[in-house]
């Protein structure tokens, strides 16, 4: 192969990054560097020079490029497997010297959540019961936060983990805001919005179509001081305010659910994140049936510190590990 040189080895050159190895485990994921560029938001020519310096290294091609995409040689395949054997070592090897590390300590710290109103709920009770059961000295605390007000409150206090949302418009300028603050997003499930109202309003039961819910009353915990289609644009809804003719803007997320159970209002929310609420456990509160639906899929995400503290790391796989069994079990 021009451009290789086979007396090269790994013991005879440099030793590979963990950073080069996650490159292109990313790559061979992607089947393509600019799909991996965009999952990793590395600039493209970088992903190029660390594959090109690893092959470099290890004396042979990793990768061939086809009509089909960026796949392994049968080499690649060999170091992609051992490249995924590796970086799931160090992260177990990390874990376990961070849980010593808490475990020979008698120092108390304090760790804070940013999250969303609709991220308040059960799940978040079960994670501070877990915490106080098994991390005595991590001292959790919980700030619920408008969309807009999560992220920059998450970087302004120091041992703070955030939890919101994207959707595949604002997921670049998510990863971009957290990168720039050195902090890194670690997605948990998907998620879509429906639209819910009372289980007595006449609208349940009914195939409906956009024009039946023009002269609706839409509940929402937008502050109408800001700007009033702020959280619709963040949140992927921009187009679907304009719906609706009259709103109630509710302090808080609670008020916002028995509003629409007491008044037959409407209010548009995610369909798993609030399916622990007791309006939606008892019945009180439904989705309705609404044709040609084309609300957004949400990524919820947790935002942590780049190089978390042992216990940052700790909350944090407590909240990642409640999150996934949520959604394996409502799946």
């Amino acid at each position: 192969q021009k451009g290789y040189n086979k007396d090269t080895t790994i013991l005879g050159g440099a030793a590979m990054r963990l950073e080069d190895m996650k490159y292109f485990v990313e790559i061979v994921k992607a089947r393509s560097i600019n799909g991996a560029s965009k999952t990793l938001y590395v600039a493209q020519p970088a992903l190029s020079r660390s594959i090109a310096a690893m092959e470099k290294e290890l004396g042979f091609p990793c990768l061939e490029r086809s009509k089909h995409g960026i796949t392994p040689t049968k080499e690649g395949l060999t170091v992609y497997a051992d490249c995924v054997k590796m970086l799931q070592l160090y992260a177990d090897c990390n874990r376990k010297w961070q849980n010593i590390a808490y475990e020979t300590s008698d120092v108390c710290t304090a760790v804070q959540i940013v999250a969303l109103p609709m991220i308040c709920n059960s799940t978040m009770n079960q994670v501070f019961f877990q915490i106080a059961q098994s991390y005595s000295r991590i001292h959790l605390t919980l700030f619920e936060k408008q969309l807009h007000e999560v992220l920059q409150t998450a970087v302004a206090q120091p041992n703070t983990l955030a939890l919101s949302h994207y959707n595949e418009q604002t997921k670049g300028d998510i990863y971009a805001f957290a990168k720039a603050h050195h902090m890194q997003i670690i997605p948990l499930f998907n998620d879509e919005y429906k639209i819910f109202t009372s289980s007595d309003s006449p609208l349940v039961g009914r195939e409906l179509t956009q024009s039946d819910l023009k002269d609706c009353i839409m509940a929402t915990y937008s502050n109408p001081e800001l700007e009033s289609r702020e959280e619709f644009i963040a949140a992927g809804l921009s187009g679907w305010d304009y719906i609706f003719k009259q709103r109630l803007y509710l302090s808080n997320y609670h008020a916002m659910m028995e509003t629409a159970v007491t008044t037959q209002s409407l209010m548009i929310t995610a369909n798993l994140m609030t399916q622990d609420n007791p309006y939606r456990k008892n019945g009180s509160l439904v989705a309705l049936n609404v044709k040609n639906l084309d609300l957004p899929v949400m990524t919820y995400f947790l935002m942590v510190n780049a190089e978390p503290s042992t216990e940052e790391r700790i909350v944090a796989d407590i909240i990642c590990t409640a999150y996934s069994a949520l959604a394996k079990n409502k799946a």
